[in-house]
């Protein structure tokens, strides 16, 4: 789902939003990271930094913001990027670490990939640059759908 939305709606999903991101957390940590180790540290301080870049997000207070396209990208968004190199468009979604579930032909990132941290929070018509083991990626976010788990 792609469109318009009022700012209320926009707080509202994003406050759903961090409620989900929260149950995955413990779920990650109860699961995956049950000792302390300096992954498990990673992961939390990037759980942390992504919830708090949502709460200021959300306490912007724009008086000039009537409707807008969604925002931004977030864990569970369907990205449409634009490989700048090579002029192909892929659709991926971001998805929480240790995800199993494959949606028809859409390729999944990891939040804790290269590409997928690199998309966190950015906008359309952003542009990235990707260090992955591949290599180096040059990519342009066209679209934005909803998180979606």
């Amino acid at each position: 789902m792609q469109g318009k939305y009022d700012r209320q709606q926009i707080v509202d999903m994003l406050t759903a939003h961090l409620g989900k991101v929260e149950s995955i957390r413990n779920h990650v940590l109860k699961e995956y990271y049950e000792e302390h180790t300096v992954e498990r540290d990673d992961f939390e301080n990037m759980v942390d930094q992504y919830t708090n870049n949502i709460k200021k997000f959300m306490n912007i207070q724009s008086s000039a913001v009537k409707e807008e396209q969604w925002p931004l990208v977030l864990i569970g968004s369907i990205v449409e990027v634009q490989d700048m190199d090579y002029a192909e468009i892929e659709r991926l979604k971001i998805v929480p670490p240790f995800y199993e579930e494959r949606e028809g032909n859409l390729d999944c990132a990891s939040c804790l990939s290269p590409v997928g941290n690199a998309l966190l929070f950015k906008k359309i018509g952003d542009k990235i640059t990707v260090k992955t083991p591949i290599g180096e990626s040059n990519l342009m976010v066209k679209s934005i759908e909803l998180p979606l788990f």
